[in-house]
């Protein structure tokens, strides 16, 4: 029987005094928590405080994507200082802390996604039960979004499964499946099966019923690393001190959040869950507020806007694509197959000959295994996918495809002849696309006999962990075929952004300034090892060399080139990138790849790696130096701040011009493109962003500075002047 039944939720009567809760928000595909349902579930804990009868009390979700996602940031981007986030904070711990006051044993049954508030209320529960499941997930990935666990998180997880664990899931925002959570004590019970979850209810609804309640008062003591580390006062001073030290090394310059979490579950441990829950709703104040949180809910909600096809992409019904071939199995190709398979279509693979079609499937097989050996899939799942895939050096089978990508080497004759072939094997409707990074897709267009069906598809590498795609939509694509494409690549679980046919399209046309201006740091005396880590500092993923390695030095070497008639005219007087193309010619020469093989700007021994002096070598006397000055006089702090000056700012400019072109359709798809696509400090918005928030005038007047000693290539670029000037009347006014 129901006995409540709001817009968000109901809870029903079951035997035995259980009352059982169901989260449906409405109008939502995944449960959120707004005001409103915080508001019902305040009132679903007021009705069982007041029902006698009621002897426990189980959550769950009657969504099949899962328990609950967290809080609604649209809500959230409606805050307006921080008052009104601390506010917020207190509300939610108000109605957990009534959860857990409850006098009535609690259950948390979770399915799919438990994060952020949904992992909270589950923590505000006596026990929780999870569903063994590949999309379970339970976390805390505040600090993601430049924010901390507020609603209690802070303040429960140590106390659930202990100091040391729960801070890696609140700082380094860590998933947990359901065996992890089973074994670190997040989860009391778990199931594979519905019927397996229902005969673990049972079970636990009588061990909650016997035991009742669950005071969590004090850190557990399951491990005897607990025992040992986590006991005294002074283990635990000595467990926050090394995690702050590690906070130091690792997080970016002006990222505050993972430190006001440490502090609030500090405070709580130490002084206890009333001053613990203070802090959070002190720290929430003040990081809502924060840059760094602004920055990267605007990028989240963003990214969501672009996995939601616009209304004018969607008007005709779009072509479902099944049948899917792949023409090359190097790198890109490979993982292209393996991301379709995954995803559950027929793929076939074609390579040139029967060598390079068993080199193709080895590095297919590759792939897979390492899928096992990270949990993604189970072994069998692996192998009945690979053995589905369909290897020829033929064209058999693609006269049923729906969609045909072409990955082999960036060579336009090569290309265009593959498209030949592709037009003749495959079916009218089939969509043709390349995934070239560095040609334009203009000239395979113009060779075709359905340019409307044909465009670019351009993954980054590796494709099972890069977020990105860039649609590329060259002249005479269709809206249709761009649409279709956009819902396809949403459907592999990736990004779509849209962009104009042009040399580097977006990413590796702002990428290329930037990668040369390393390169000639390095030959100015700057050391390699140095930027990278000062571009880690700012808040990349790896620095510049760094990338290079790990794209390949053959790739790179492709994209110079393609950029050589972007830049020529702009860059004229500028020797370094006209000397790009040898450098990198006689790097392949020396068989320096990079990671791949080994060597390249550094020297790769498993994990570890030390810089390649060879390499540092080549540059000091392989690049011209003539217009700029060294910096071997400058102590190396001086040196490293203004190399990073230096490469933020030439990214910068270079995506103003890139939105001076039209080359995307805002500055806020730029900036998407470049934090998926490069990991682009994502606190700091995106290129484009970061100028905004530092000041665009600021920004011109920074870069005039470098062009008037290091040459034109700093001149900022006329939309940015423009964007300066239109901010400098805003202030007037």
């Amino acid at each position: 029987m129901t006995a409540l039944l709001t817009k968000n939720l109901r809870v029903e009567e079951k035997p035995e005094g259980v009352r059982l809760l169901w989260f449906d928000v409405a109008g939502r595909s995944v449960n959120v928590f707004t005001q409103e349902v915080l508001a019902d579930l305040e009132n679903a804990i007021a009705h069982v405080a007041a029902d006698a009868a009621a002897r426990v009390f189980v959550l769950r979700s009657d969504k099949p994507s899962g328990f609950m996602a967290g809080a609604d940031l649209h809500e959230f981007t409606r805050i307006r200082n921080a008052e009104e986030a601390q506010a917020g904070s207190s509300r939610g711990q108000q109605v957990f802390n009534k959860l857990a006051d409850l006098p009535v044993p609690t259950i948390a049954l979770i399915h799919g996604p438990c994060l952020g508030g949904g992992l909270e209320v589950a923590l505000a529960c006596d026990y929780r039960l999870v569903l063994e499941h590949s999309r379970t997930q339970l976390g805390l990935p505040e600090v993601e979004l430049g924010l901390l666990p507020a609603w209690g998180g802070c303040q429960r997880l140590p106390r659930v499964i202990g100091l040391e664990r729960a801070l890696q899931v609140i700082l380094a925002a860590r998933r947990l499946d359901a065996r992890k959570a089973l074994e670190w004590g997040l989860a009391d019970a778990i199931g594979a099966t519905e019927p397996e979850l229902a005969a673990r209810l049972g079970l636990l609804l009588v061990d909650a019923l016997r035991k009742g309640k669950r005071p969590r008062t004090s850190l557990p003591m399951r491990t005897w690393r607990q025992r040992a580390l986590e006991w005294t006062r002074f283990n635990r001073r000595l467990i926050y001190r090394s995690t702050e030290r590690l906070l130091q090394r690792r997080v970016p310059d002006d990222m505050p959040a993972p430190f006001e979490a440490l502090q609030a579950v500090r405070v709580g441990i130490n002084q206890g869950m009333a001053a613990g829950l203070a802090a959070e709703r002190e720290a929430a104040g003040r990081l809502v507020m924060s840059r760094a949180c602004q920055n990267l809910v605007r990028l989240f909600l963003r990214r969501e806007e672009a996995r939601a096809l616009p209304e004018r992409l969607v008007a005709e019904p779009s072509k479902q694509i099944g049948r899917l071939a792949v023409v090359g199995a190097g790198t890109m190709g490979a993982g292209i197959a393996q991301l379709a398979a995954l995803r559950g279509h027929e793929v076939i693979v074609r390579e040139v000959n029967e060598a390079a079609l068993a080199a193709g499937s080895a590095r297919l097989t590759g792939l897979f295994q390492k899928a096992v050996q990270n949990g993604i899939l189970i072994r069998e799942a692996a192998e009945q996918k690979l053995a589905a895939i369909k290897f020829t050096t033929g064209w058999e089978g693609f006269a049923a495809v729906d969609l045909a990508i072409e990955a082999v080497i960036e060579d336009l004759p090569t290309k265009l002849a593959v498209f030949r072939s592709l037009e003749e094997n495959t079916p009218p409707g089939a969509i043709l696309c390349t995934n070239t990074s560095s040609l334009l897709v203009g000239p395979l267009q113009e060779a075709s006999k359905r340019p409307e069906r044909l465009a670019g598809l351009h993954f980054f590498n590796p494709v099972h962990k890069m977020p990105l795609v860039e649609v590329v939509r060259a002249g005479a694509t269709a809206d249709r075929t761009v649409a279709d494409l956009c819902a396809w690549t949403i459907k592999m679980g990736k990004t779509p952004v849209v962009v104009k046919d042009s040399p580097g399209f977006v990413v590796n046309r702002i990428l290329m300034p930037y990668l040369a201006e390393a390169l000639l740091l390095v030959s100015q005396g700057v050391p390699m090892d140095g930027i990278d880590q000062a571009m880690r500092r700012f808040g990349m993923p790896m620095g510049p060399f760094e990338l290079m390695d790990q794209v390949g030095i053959d790739v790179a070497a492709h994209i110079a080139r393609a950029m050589t008639p972007v830049f020529g005219k702009r860059w004229e007087n500028e020797p370094v990138l006209r000397q790009l193309p040898q450098l990198f010619a006689t790097m392949q020469e020396s068989n320096w790849l990079g990671q791949k093989i080994g060597t390249g700007f550094y020297l790769h021994q498993g994990k570890k790696r030390k810089v390649h002096h060879g390499a540092v070598k080549l540059m000091m006397s392989g690049l011209n130096k003539a217009n700029t000055a060294p910096m071997i006089d400058m102590s190396r702090a001086m040196q490293l701040s203004q190399a990073r000056e230096r490469l933020v700012l030439l990214m910068v400019n270079e995506a103003a011009v890139c939105l001076d072109e039209g080359l995307a359709e805002d500055a806020s798809t730029i900036d998407l493109a470049m934090v998926l696509g490069t990991g682009w400090a994502p606190h700091r918005g995106g290129p484009l962003r970061y100028a905004e928030d530092r000041g665009r005038a600021e920004v011109v007047q920074a870069l005039a500075a470098l062009a008037q000693h290091l040459g034109p290539r700093f001149e900022p670029s006329a939309g940015l002047q423009r964007w300066a000037n239109t901010e400098a009347v805003g202030q007037t006014r």
